[in-house]
């Protein structure tokens, strides 16, 4: 025991050295770049096993530094983006429901302190590029008073990949801003093309001596579907029989070749040796019913919008000279909360700053390859659709779902076959990202073998559970009916529901829901306000509430009453001070 007790502690000390010397080999801030996906499925990059769509530069960024292979997200882009910016879980802020609709007065709460601004404080210069979706109607919920120097983007859900247009009921608009003015004349040019040319323009004139922090929210690949018009061989697509399928996959393709232009241009520009690199996806693919998007979360079960794997289980990865430990797949638990305490430790700032996070600081451990700091994490609580989730170590316990299950089952591609080409590793050792990291860093990459054995250890298989009898028909037990538990570390595709065998597990994870159900704020889900119609705006999207946003403000940061009541009291103030608001 003594001996056991003096090897332990032996190999923290070394990791401890090791860790100190790396932090002191960089006398500066790291660059901080976060490359966001919309709607990217599981199943859409090479590096979990598909060889349908190449994706070489991300397969890249991910072979030479860490796979989260359990990075856990939102079912959806509003909630997901607030976790992400806050470090708090969206039910703390009444924003757990559904994406934000254009016109709806609400975003994230302004006595809510977010990444951006908390980087400013440590003397960040902080650019957002691509889409917002957490609120903009007032002008003290945009990006540029919300911690942002710089935006160039859209504030809704979506808009169209040319002509930059937002659609919501019988509104319409343009929806393209340059800070806090519409970006006119920006129209034409496919919008992973813009947000591209504009990161590499931010890049280029970039002081390098000021630490940067680069956020590139990407529209893509989210529906409608709309490819590049130019910069595609068609051939290289040809093995992919459904037609949409084959547009997404263009779509895909368009994406990777933008991370590898702005990793390029970060080595170009000296910043590479000094950057954190952060790739992922907002929630799973959308394979089938609303905003369609034909992507793949295969194994996977569920979509985007479910509380299942395939909905909430998302891409991610990421990449640094900083890391000591890399070239693996890490099986840590990591929610998109932890983003923010991760990023802001890695920035040298003090952790005590954010106050009350759902978050946890994953730098040290990721970076090390050893040891854990979450065990446990809340997936979501939704009053409104009656779902609710939580993971506690390997077991997940799942309550309700949407449409009388239309949306739990596997769904998308398997990107295998012999109809799928042949994995190219010449392709990603030749690709842009590994082109930047071997020059511009002087050091070797991850040669094919390693990929091999990395893509063998980051694809998810379902091997068949002699205890489900129904496992080969693809048979899923509906979690509406009764309540699931499944043991992830065997079941990753959630097909054999244990609830019955392990009822301790239940209790303990039903537990931690109720918990959180006592400081769960009730969604604020808001009437369409007409007044925001693009129409009275010179056909644009944007802010339309100005002398009661300190009004909106206190409502949003909310207090715990019913929805209903609310509604209702928003509608009767908006009465008294002379607004007209349709309920």
């Amino acid at each position: 025991m003594m001996r056991r007790s003096r090897l332990i502690f032996g190999m923290l000390a070394i990791a401890g050295g090791l860790l100190n010397t790396a932090i002191g080999q960089f006398d500066s801030p790291p660059h901080i770049i976060v490359f966001m996906a919309d709607d990217l499925g599981w199943n859409d990059v090479g590096f979990h096993g598909s060889t349908q769509i190449p994706t070489p530069n991300i397969d890249a960024l991910a072979y030479n530094g860490i796979i989260l292979n359990k990075h856990y997200a939102l079912p959806s882009c509003t909630p997901t983006r607030a976790a992400f910016l806050s470090g708090k879980y969206p039910i703390r802020m009444g924003m757990q429901g559904a994406g934000i609709l254009g016109g709806e007065p609400r975003g994230i709460p302004l006595n809510v302190r977010i990444l951006p601004e908390y980087l400013q404080g440590l003397g960040y210069d902080t650019k957002l590029i691509g889409k917002w979706h957490v609120g903009y109607h007032t002008p003290r919920h945009t990006p540029t008073r919300r911690g942002f120097d710089y935006f160039l983007g859209f504030y809704n859900s979506y808009i169209g990949y040319y002509d930059y247009r937002y659609l919501q009921g019988n509104m319409s608009g343009f929806d393209m801003h340059a800070n806090e003015s519409p970006a006119y004349g920006t129209e034409g040019q496919y919008a992973t093309d813009l947000f591209t040319a504009t990161a590499l323009e931010v890049i280029s004139r970039h002081d390098v001596l000021r630490p940067l922090y680069l956020q590139v929210s990407h529209l893509a690949p989210h529906a409608p579907l709309d490819t590049p018009y130019y910069g595609i061989d068609n051939d290289e697509f040809l093995h992919i029989g459904e037609s949409n399928r084959r547009a997404y996959a263009k779509m895909v393709a368009r994406l990777d070749e933008s991370l590898g232009r702005i990793v390029s241009s970060l080595g170009d520009k000296g910043m590479l040796r000094n950057s954190v690199i952060v790739f992922m996806s907002d929630n799973g693919a959308a394979p089938i019913g609303k905003f369609r998007n034909f992507g793949s979360n295969w194994p996977l079960r569920g979509t985007k919008y479910t509380l299942f794997e395939g909905g909430v289980r998302s891409v991610a990865a990421i990449w640094s000279p900083r890391l000591i430990s890399t070239a693996r797949v890490s099986d840590q638990l990591f929610h998109v909360t932890d983003w923010l305490p991760t990023l802001y430790s890695v920035a040298g700032g003090d952790l005590r700053d954010l106050g009350q996070i759902d978050g946890v600081n994953q730098w040290d451990v990721l970076s090390i390859g050893t040891g854990h700091v979450r065990d446990r994490l809340l997936l979501n609580i939704d009053e409104v659709t009656r779902t609710e989730a939580a993971i506690y170590q390997r077991f997940k316990f799942v309550r309700g779902s949407l449409f009388r299950g239309y949306y739990d089952n596997a769904e998308g591609e398997t990107g295998r076959g012999r109809n799928a080409p042949i994995y190219n590793t010449t392709r990603i050792l030749k690709s842009a990202v590994s082109d930047a990291i071997r020059e511009h860093l002087g050091v070797p990459v991850t040669q094919e073998s390693g990929m091999w054995h990395l893509q063998s250890q980051a694809t998810v298989l379902c091997r068949p559970n002699m205890t489900n009898p129904h496992y080969t028909n693809r048979y899923y037990a509906s979690c509406n009916e009764s309540e699931c538990l499944f043991d992830l570390s065997v079941d990753p595709c959630e097909t054999n529901n244990i609830a019955k065998s392990y009822p301790r597990w239940v209790a303990e994870l039903d537990l931690l829901i109720k918990q959180y159900n006592t400081v769960k704020i009730p969604q604020l889900r808001l009437p369409v306000d007409y007044r925001a119609d693009p129409k009275y705006w010179n056909y644009t999207w944007q802010p339309w509430l100005d002398l009661y946003d300190s009004y909106y403000s206190s409502y949003n940061a909310g207090a715990a009453i019913g929805t209903v009541a609310v509604c209702a009291h928003v509608a009767l103030f908006l009465v008294i001070v002379g607004l007209r608001v349709f309920i």
